[in-house]
């Protein structure tokens, strides 16, 4: 499956949960975000990881990759005037488009 295809089912999983879509495909400098959402005042950075094989949640996101999206946060939040922000992954496993969704602790 197309990977694109996991990123646009996660933002469309999202916007039926009640939170507003600010960007897909995020990229700026080096950093890559897949979605980013907002719900009232918290900003929502949400990365989507496929995988064939189960995987740890804290596998999936290296700490560089972390690390962009902890100074790429302040800006966004500014941006889109959020108070708070959260990291969402969404992963995905086989073939299957039923995410498995872990909030990640920055």
């Amino acid at each position: 499956m197309d990977y694109l295809l996991y990123e646009q089912h996660a933002a469309a999983y999202i916007q039926n949960k009640g939170y507003e879509i600010l960007i897909e495909n995020y990229r700026r400098s080096r950093i890559q975000i897949d979605v980013v959402a907002r719900k009232e005042n918290v900003l929502v950075i949400i990365e989507v990881k496929y995988r064939k094989n189960e995987g740890l949640p804290c596998e999936l996101i290296s700490r560089g990759q972390m690390q962009r999206i902890l100074n790429e946060a302040g800006p966004l939040m500014a941006q889109y005037h959020c108070l708070e922000w959260q990291l969402l992954l969404f992963h995905y496993s086989g073939e299957s488009l039923v995410p498995q969704l872990f909030p990640i602790e920055c």
